[in-house]
């Protein structure tokens, strides 16, 4: 019985990384659909920005690849200046 919940489990893991990468991308083009609707330049609050810095410092390196309505520079900047 042992051995066999273990094989299920890294089943269902794998199984659930998928879903996510297919929630993630859907959130993704709804997000870039939104944002095509917007003007083009955005201001962000303080505890905006200060959310985007928590959320994405906890995604680590992979931010990279969601980050969306401001540069990664800009990002770096906000994440550096709040560290302080």
């Amino acid at each position: 019985m042992k051995s066999a919940l273990q094989a299920f489990f890294p089943l269902l893991a794998g199984a659930t990384e998928k879903q996510l990468v297919r929630q993630v991308e859907y959130l993704k083009a709804e997000n870039q659909i939104l944002r095509d609707k917007l003007p083009k330049r955005m201001t962000v609050t303080a505890a905006e920005r200060a959310r985007l810095i928590k959320l994405g410092k906890a995604v680590g390196s992979a931010i990279k690849h969601l980050i969306t309505i401001v540069r990664i520079r800009t990002f770096a900047r906000w994440s550096a200046a709040r560290g302080r």
